[in-house]
């Protein structure tokens, strides 16, 4: 007898899911100006966000009962750190260091839709909260790239909204998302120098044709 439940699982359609890979974090701190975009808060790896009620028991002499305590939630951002991202990195320190919060963004651009003020632009669902980093801890791993493992510790309760394109950073939806654009031709090259074929190099020093059989015709 097949199992249904198994079958019904082999239909889950992917493309129906949430993607992790849309979930990016900002942050903005104290000492930035009031005017000042959301920044991204690094390149990020994996992250998580817990959101947890604490119980204590009480003992009757029927048995014991648990009463809802305070409910305590934490973001956690693998952050992998470019030279130009070295604001942020500080700033994280000085908050550690000073021991005052800063504010944290989670933004799900699963859930993107064009903004009916201005359809040009984007309005995107997140979570928003103030947190005191959990320290700047920095992995140097030798043949690695510097990323620093972050626990942010919400103080009282995180707030959802709904954040515009216009307070963001374009790197926080451009860089943090740019594994789910498409690449036009312009957008590719121009980077790196070509490598020449040993053969053509060849023939070209030394008074001879180069070897273009293999070229794309126009």
């Amino acid at each position: 007898m097949a199992d249904g439940f198994a079958g019904s699982l082999a239909n889950i359609d992917p493309n129906e899911m949430n993607k992790a890979d849309l979930i990016v974090y900002g942050c903005k701190f104290p000492w930035d100006k009031k005017d000042d975009l959301i920044h991204l808060l690094g390149l990020q790896a994996a992250t998580s966000t817990t959101d947890t009620l604490s119980s204590s028991a009480v003992n009757l002499k029927e048995g014991s009962v648990h009463a809802p305590g305070a409910n305590a939630e934490t973001f956690v951002v693998d952050s992998y750190w470019r030279k130009k991202d070295n604001y942020i990195a500080r700033s994280i320190r000085r908050c550690v260091h000073e021991k005052v919060r800063m504010g944290i963004f989670r933004f799900d651009f699963n859930r993107k839709v064009a903004d009916p003020a201005d359809p040009t632009k984007f309005i995107v669902p997140g979570v928003f909260g103030k947190a005191y980093p959990n320290g700047m801890p920095n992995t140097e791993a030798v043949n690695n790239l510097l990323h620093s493992n972050i626990t942010y510790n919400i103080d009282g309760n995180s707030q959802e909204g709904v954040t515009k394109q216009d307070e963001m950073e374009p790197e926080l939806y451009q860089v943090g998302l740019k594994l789910y654009d498409y690449a036009h031709n312009t957008d590719i090259g121009g980077t790196m120098d070509p490598i020449p074929d040993p053969l053509d190099e060849y023939l070209k020093n030394n008074g001879g044709s180069t070897n273009d059989s293999a070229a794309p015709k126009a």
